[in-house]
């Protein structure tokens, strides 16, 4: 409520002497003349619904200006003190503001509802729709609504928005992506990430646009909605348009920030003095060189970063353009690390032919330096002891002789380099004919190249233990991919008659993506200081042909596509798709996939019994079933049967060991799309004038055809040893839930808070099918950390039909008896076998909830902004606390938890067990900001100054350095759920920065 406030003015004196009365008669003429001009006059009134003239209760009336205001009681009726002349503001949510000029006592006035959200254009597949008649499940965001803050990536950006999109960012690694799930995991070997659009560019990879140029972001979450992409659509699809430029005088936008992180959250490790009390409280014997080190600090810094992005838009009403450049420098926490970007967009616009001809030019070029790390380092400064030096007396870095995993970090990170540099170029034509008011012809064609140079070196500096046999090393590699598509599709929209429309789309597309590359690397020079920038002058290539290599592959994807969409009486509708992909990548007796698609839509607040409800604004029904197919994430040629190198052998007439060359694949005509199968139902609703508005969505998506590796028996005639095939079946179900509430809207204040929230079920359902099958149990390896023994390969997850995605396996600790884990013996023998019999499933490694809330609050030119955003239901395995939270022998050679001071563990088994699987939940603020928009005049046409903050606050019972772990899945190297010793530590970063347009 507003609350109306008097000003109380005061006249100082300055000085002793008295006022004269000529003084006192002027000062009281001219207070007499104030009040009069400043007199009120008390104007009262109604305010009612333009479309059924009832009173509206609650509406904000404010005097433009000033701080003066009042509400509409009950009846829509107000009353309130204000100037002739002067503005009233009428405000509601859910309605269109309202401005008028008091000039009389009584002033009525009518609010027409809002529709505009209804009314907006959504970007839809080769298309677009008004919300209102959308009938698949869409979600849209506008730039406004992303995340402030060190935002990189416009994933990051989006973290939190959307419900039932889990982007996961467990690294604070500049150079790392987020892992990207729509709807859960839905594939083992092939492709889980969603498909990325911009621009109408499929494909187009999203790390390279600056998000200062994103204007909206679509989010197809549904197979009825993305099933128009056909095989690129199994994982759901984000669409992304940029800002273009507008007939009018040039303007131009400058945006930039600078922001400082630290790590937020690090292991606790013992000192120094708690390392001696340890190793003196289980008798351990070390030689003490009366060193304090913090090893983690040594190898870690408060990192820098600036990003600018500078644009200009203009043009005529037949040429308009935007051209945008930017800057980013992100230096990483951990030594070693970080990345420039240079990025350039140009987008034009321009008509012809009185109108009926729309072309379109996007280009854009980025180039990417990055600086990466090794971070085995993060494990080896746990493990070495703080009682040891950094370096040396003579300066030369201190190493620990003779033991497997005490490796000084230090030396690791000042002797290793590697660095990439990453160019991205593209070039989009599209030309929209218009060959009658209703049928539309469109020509579009693409050109992308991506080249990724790459160098690596490592210097041959003695005592670095990470040094290769033949002392100093060096590596370089190139990796290119050129891709080009061509689209034509032809659009009919008829308006059947007054209660019905029909629109119509048909089309061909045509993609060929070629990737080559090399690499070849030498060691053993004679000096460092050439680094990897001549590889000739090594001498270990003599002896070491492999160390060359280099490769080229080639797929083409052809589809036919059509679409159907159909409104009746605004309030029935109904979409119908149909394409037809061909991809090289599958055998020769499947090469051609069939992905339909259905949804419909009923808005029931348009029927009689609903019409002119005073809650229900709208309300939507919908239903959907879907088919798409994915080719993602597997190699050309994985269909046939190849040639590769395979070991040498010596040829008498050279007399000298030549490359032999071996059958590497097995052929298998047989090779198809992995299928992915949708149904849903959902509602879309706005309630009280538009105070509550949202929607609920049920979906059960299932993967059929599963692309799995799978052991083939030679004696059927197999050659190799495995193949690619077609087996299984993987399921995921869920709710998802997204509703704002807005709490107040007036001309002075708004606040809204909108929740974003998804529960999933995971199932593998089938690993076999009539010809092949996987183990009943496949074991997933993972790595928890370099150099510590028996942790190279430990097989914490598996897959198995009937349980979820890498659930957890392993040992049940019944009780802890003298410092050793003593196991249940879970079948009943009478022996205890943890590593084989006497295991079950221990944890679920897959969020059941994850969800954010987020609340907007505006106060005159005040913003603020703040996210919550929490998982629930995982399970983690601890890896540090296996490895360093024990008070076992290995205390004396390497360093350890604080945890280690109290635990009653003495074992030194590394085995997969319970007692290790904690939970995952945790609650966090995961960004806020502040900003403040500066009134200007003359050249300025706005300017806002802000301050952010990401990853400010944790809340969690987990016990190691961060629940958010990796939910990673890839065969044979990396398990979700398993927080793993060398992950690059989260950061919390905070930021200010500036926003002009003039």
């Amino acid at each position: 409520m507003i609350h109306s406030y008097k000003r109380v003015g005061r006249l100082v004196r300055s000085g002793a002497g008295k006022l004269s009365m000529t003084k006192v008669f002027s000062l009281a003429v001219a207070l007499l003349f104030s009040l009069g001009a400043f007199a009120q006059d008390v104007v009262s009134g109604k305010v009612t619904d333009a479309a059924d003239g009832s009173g509206l209760p609650g509406v904000s009336i404010a005097v433009k200006g000033t701080t003066k205001g009042t509400q509409t009681d009950v009846s829509g009726n107000y009353k309130l003190s204000a100037a002739k002349g002067s503005t009233l503001v009428f405000t509601f949510v859910g309605y269109v503001k309202q401005e008028v000029t008091v000039g009389a006592s009584v002033i009525n006035v009518s609010l027409a509802p809002d529709t505009k959200s209804l009314e907006e254009v959504v970007v839809v597949g080769y298309g677009t729709q008004k919300r209102k008649e959308i009938s698949g499940t869409v979600t849209s965001l506008g730039s406004r609504e992303f995340n402030a803050g060190v935002v990189t990536n416009p994933l990051a950006a989006a973290q939190g928005k959307v419900a039932g999109l889990v982007i996961t960012q467990a690294s604070g690694d500049p150079n790392a992506a987020p892992t990207v799930r729509l709807r859960g995991t839905g594939s083992l070997n092939a492709g889980s990430e969603p498909l990325y659009v911009i621009d109408g560019v499929i494909g187009a990879p999203i790390q390279n646009v600056a998000p200062e140029d994103i204007l909206s972001m679509d989010v197809l979450r549904d197979a009825s909605s993305a099933a128009i992409y056909g095989s690129r659509g199994a994982n759901g699809v984000i669409i992304i348009n940029t800002k273009r430029g507008k007939s009018g005088i040039p303007s131009v936008d400058y945006s930039a920030y600078v922001g400082s992180e630290q790590i937020s959250q690090r292991p606790e490790l013992l000192n120094g003095a708690e390392f001696r009390a340890a190793a003196a409280k289980y008798n351990q014997k070390f030689d003490d060189l009366g060193a304090n080190t913090d090893w983690l600090s040594a190898i870690t810094r408060t990192a820098v970063s600036q990003n600018h992005n500078l644009a200009v838009s203009g043009g005529s009403e037949n040429l308009a353009y935007r051209a945008s450049v930017g800057y980013l420098d992100q230096t990483g926490t951990l030594l070693g690390s970080g990345k420039d970007r240079m990025s350039g967009r140009l987008n034009l616009d321009a008509k012809a032919l009185n109108g009926k001809l729309n072309l379109k030019f996007n280009m854009s070029a980025m180039q990417t330096n990055a600086k990466i790390t090794d971070t085995r380092a993060i494990g080896f400064a746990m493990n070495m002891r703080p009682t040891d030096p950094i370096y040396n007396a003579d300066g030369t870095y201190f190493q620990i002789p003779g033991t497997f995993a005490n490796f000084n970090p230090k030396a690791v990170l000042d002797n290793k380099s590697q660095s990439e540099r990453l160019h991205d170029f593209l070039f989009n034509t599209q030309a929209s004919y218009a060959l009658t008011n209703e049928l539309t012809l469109n020509v579009a064609g693409t050109l992308r190249t991506q080249t990724n140079d790459g160098s690596s070196f490592i210097k041959s500096t003695p005592l670095n233990l990470l040094s290769t046999v033949g002392g100093n090393a060096a590596s370089r590699y190139l990796n290119s991919v050129t891709d080009k598509q061509f689209e034509t599709t032809l659009n009919w929209n008829k308006k059947l008659n007054d209660e019905s429309n029909l629109a119509i789309l048909g089309g061909y597309t045509y993609q060929d993506v070629v990737a080559d590359g090399f690499a070849a690397g030498n060691n053993n020079f004679l000096t460092d200081a050439f680094e990897a920038n001549n590889l000739g002058s090594g001498l270990g290539i003599r002896t070491n042909p492999n160390l060359i290599s280099s490769y080229k592959n080639e797929y083409k994807l052809v589809s036919f596509l059509a679409r159907a969409q159909y409104s009746l009486k605004n309030k029935y509708f109904a979409t119908v798709n149909v394409r037809r992909d061909g991809s090289t990548k599958f055998g020769d007796n499947n090469k051609w996939g069939t992905f339909p698609s259905v949804s419909l839509g009923w808005t029931l607040s348009e029927e009689p019994f609903l019409k002119g409800n005073q809650n229900i604004d709208n309300l939507k029904l919908r239903v959907s079933w879907g088919r798409t197919g994915n080719s993602e994430g597997i190699r050309p040629l994985l269909s046939k049967s190849f040639y590769g190198a395979n070991g040498s052998y010596y040829d008498g007439s050279a007399d000298d060991f030549l490359p032999a060359y071996a059958i590497q694949s097995n052929p298998n005509p047989n090779l198809k799309w992995e299928i992915n199968e949708n149904y849903g139902a959902g509602i879309d609703f706005s309630l009280l004038k538009g105070k509550i508005s949202g929607s609920l969505d049920y979906y059960t998506r299932s993967t059929k055809d599963l692309l799995y590796t799978v052991n083939v028996p030679q004696e059927k005639g197999y050659v190799y040893p495995t193949m690619l095939v077609n087996i299984g079946q993987v399921k995921n179900q869920g709710v998802e839930l997204a509703l704002t509430y807005q709490w107040l809207e007036s001309a002075d204040w708004s606040v809204s808070s909108t929740f974003a929230g998804s529960f999933n079920k995971n199932e593998v359902v089938s690993l076999k099918n009539d010809q092949f099958a996987a183990p009943d149990q496949v074991f997933l390896s993972t790595s928890l950390g370099s150099f510590i023994r028996g942790t190279s390969n430990v097989n914490f997850s598996v897959l198995q039909a009937g349980h979820p995605i890498g659930e957890f396996y392993g040992a049940i600790v019944d009780k802890i008896e003298n410092g050793k884990y003593v196991f249940k013996d879970l079948n009943g023998d009478g022996t205890i076998d943890p590593n084989a019999a006497d295991r079950t499933y221990i944890g679920n490694p897959n969020p059941v909830f994850v969800g954010s809330l987020t609340t907007n609050v505006r106060y005159k030119n005040f913003d603020f902004q703040v996210m919550l955003n929490s998982n629930m239901g995982a399970k983690i395995v601890n890896t540090n606390r296996l490895l360093l939270g024990r008070q076992d022998g290995r205390i004396a050679e390497s360093g350890a938890l604080k945890s280690a001071l109290t635990s009653v563990i003495n074992d030194e088994r590394t085995i997969p067990m319970d007692y290790y699987v904690e939970s995952g939940d945790f609650l966090r603020i995961g960004n806020a900001s502040l900003g403040y928009t500066i009134p200007v005049k003359g050249v300025f046409k706005r300017a806002r100054i802000y301050v952010a903050g990401n990853n400010l606050a944790l809340f969690t019972n987990y016990t190691g350095v961060d629940p958010e772990v990796s939910q990673r899945l890839a065969i044979g190297s990396a398990a979700p759920g398993v927080d793993v010793r060398e992950t690059y530590y989260k950061t919390r970063a905070f930021t200010a920065g500036i926003n002009l347009s003039f």
